[in-house]
C-alpha cells in the first residue's frame, strides 16, 4: 500500500505505509519479551543463589558475625601462642625480657608467684605438662630492678572445665587478699570469650603481686608479675 499524504492547513504530512506500521509493532513487541526473558533469568539467579546458602546463614548479621568471629588468641598457625615480652603488662615500666636463665620461681621471690594456689595451676619447670585432662604452657619474664613475670597457660578437655578452673583460681586469689582492680573487666567464668580480669595485692616483703586471668572456651591465660624494687 503506498504511503498516505494529508495536507493539514497547507502541511504536508506521511503517513507510513500498513505493512512498515506492521513491522514497526513486531519490532517493539520482541523488545518487550526480550525484556521480560532477561528479568526473569535475573530474578532466577538470585533465587539460586539464595537457595544455595548454607543453613542458617539467611541472616544478614549473622552471616556478618560468622565472617568477622575473632580467632583463638593462644593458637597463632596451629601453634601455642605465649605473650612475647613487649606485650606483658607494664612492658614500659619493666622491660620485660624472656627469661633465659634459672626459674624465676626458683628463688625466694618464686615463693611469692606460687601463692594463692598458682603452684598447682601452673605447670613448674616445664614448657608442657599436666593431667589428662590439661595440657599446660608456662613462659617467664625477668625486667628490671628485679621484676619478674609469668605467664601459665592451660589448655583444658573442655570450656566447662575451664570455667570452673578459673572460678578457682579467682577464689583463690580472693581468700590470699587479693582484690579485683579498679575497672578491671567483670568475673568472666559464664563467657567463653571473655575479657581481661585483674587483680593485685601486697603481699609479704611489702611486694606488689598482680595477676591477669583471661578465659577462651577452654583456655585459660594466668599473668603474675612481682614488682620490681622501687628506688627511693
Amino acid at each position: 500500500m503506498a504511503e498516505v499524504e494529508e495536507l493539514l492547513d497547507g502541511v504536508v504530512v506521511r503517513l507510513p505505509a500498513a505493512e512498515e506500521i506492521r513491522q514497526r509493532g513486531q519490532r517493539r513487541r520482541a523488545r518487550r519479551r526480550a525484556g521480560t526473558a532477561a528479568l526473569c533469568a535475573g530474578v532466577l539467579m538470585a533465587a539460586g543463589a539464595w537457595i544455595l546458602l548454607p543453613a542458617g546463614t539467611d541472616r544478614p548479621h549473622e552471616r556478618g558475625a560468622v565472617a568477622s568471629a575473632p580467632d583463638n588468641p593462644f593458637r597463632e598457625n596451629g601453634m601455642v601462642r605465649t605473650l612475647p615480652a613487649e606485650e606483658v603488662p607494664l612492658y614500659g615500666t619493666w622491660h620485660w625480657k624472656e627469661n633465659e636463665g634459672r626459674p624465676v620461681d626458683s628463688d625466694a621471690r618464686g615463693d611469692l608467684l606460687n601463692r594463692a594456689g598458682l603452684r598447682t595451676f601452673c605447670p613448674v619447670a616445664s614448657p608442657q605438662t599436666g593431667a589428662p585432662d590439661r595440657v599446660g604452657y608456662s613462659q617467664e619474664y625477668r625486667g628490671r630492678r628485679d621484676a619478674v613475670a609469668r605467664q601459665c597457660l592451660v589448655e583444658y578437655d573442655d570450656a566447662a572445665t575451664a570455667r570452673e578452673q578459673l572460678g578457682a583460681v579467682h577464689t583463690g586469689l580472693e581468700a590470699d587478699g587479693l582484690r579485683r582492680t579498679p575497672g578491671s573487666a567483670p568475673d568472666d567464668v559464664r563467657g567463653d570469650r571473655g575479657a581481661t580480669a585483674a587483680w593485685a595485692g601486697t603481699v609479704p616483703g611489702g611486694h606488689t603481686l598482680r595477676v591477669y586471668t583471661r578465659r577462651w572456651e577452654s583456655w585459660v591465660s594466668v599473668v603474675e608479675i612481682l614488682d620490681g624494687t622501687v628506688t627511693p
